[in-house]
């Protein structure tokens, strides 16, 4: 669990979910930037004192080098990602658990998921996992989603996730398109195991980052993997006017006038309520 800008109740509850587990046998490993440590740390003292949670600090850049410094840290075979405004369904442990025993040649899991309101309501539907994951279908988006559990050793051997990226999809984009192109097998798992919090309550990647970066660095991740100019602006044009809606600034110069002036954010949009 990375954790650089929260929502202390998002965070608290993200805890408490892996607390609700069925299964006991979890390891939790929070990430925090190493200036906010302490801080993360009196947050989440109460969870702190079992065990099976610690508190450790960032030694890499941005959101991929706190997730490969989990990574790194961890002592068990899989691993998995929960971000702070998000929580795992209860049986999320004992379900992976059993995938991984019963598919011992796969390298890649993930699941089902629900995106939530601010309040735990339900905003979707469960989007179910895709059946199959090939190579080939990773480029205009990824065709796995979160919950996203994978072999720890096969990871760090193609080099955990790329640091060079800046926060837009070095871990549900650019890194299983890597695991896929060394070779990985991936499973759908179709049960609804993430709960992804959509809101606008504190800082999120996905709302709060300019579209502008977003565009910058979805590009950089496509152009990394070999994908033609044609095919990239195709799928840029096509994000630009659906989900990159969502960001609430256009560029990090808007973005910079209206938090100098205290001005609100432009006008919202969901892509999950419209």
């Amino acid at each position: 669990m990375p954790v650089r800008d929260y929502h202390p109740v998002f965070l608290g509850k993200a805890v408490d979910s892996m607390f609700a587990q069925t299964s006991p046998d979890w390891r939790l490993v929070v990430i925090a930037e190493p200036d906010r440590r302490d801080e993360i740390a009196r947050v989440l003292a109460s969870a702190l004192g079992d065990s099976r949670t610690e508190l450790i600090a960032n030694r890499g850049r941005k959101l991929a080098g706190a997730l490969n410094t989990g990574m790194k840290h961890a002592g068990t075979d899989f691993v998995g990602i929960l971000f702070g405004d998000d929580m795992w369904s209860p049986d999320a442990v004992a379900v992976l658990t059993d995938e991984i025993l019963a598919h011992p040649e796969v390298d890649f899991f993930h699941s089902s998921r629900r995106v939530i309101g601010a309040d735990d309501e339900p905003v979707t539907g469960v989007q179910r996992s895709r059946d199959e994951v090939r190579l080939e279908d990773f480029g205009p988006s990824s065709p796995v989603k979160h919950l996203l559990c994978w072999r720890r050793a096969k990871a760090l051997a193609v080099g955990g996730m790329d640091e060079t990226l800046n926060s837009v999809g070095p871990d549900d984009f650019d890194f299983p398109w890597t695991m896929a192109e060394h070779g990985a097998e991936f499973r759908a798992v179709p049960d609804c195991l993430y709960l992804y919090r959509h809101h606008h309550a504190c800082f999120r990647l996905t709302t709060h980052l300019p579209r502008s970066v977003h565009v910058a660095e979805l590009r950089r991740i496509m152009r990394k993997h070999g994908m033609g100019r044609l095919a990239i602006a195709r799928h840029l044009l096509k994000a630009r006017h659906t989900y990159l809606r969502q960001c609430l600034y256009r560029s990090p110069l808007e973005r910079w006038i209206r938090e100098s002036a205290r001005l609100a954010p432009g006008p919202t949009w969901s892509p999950y309520r419209g």
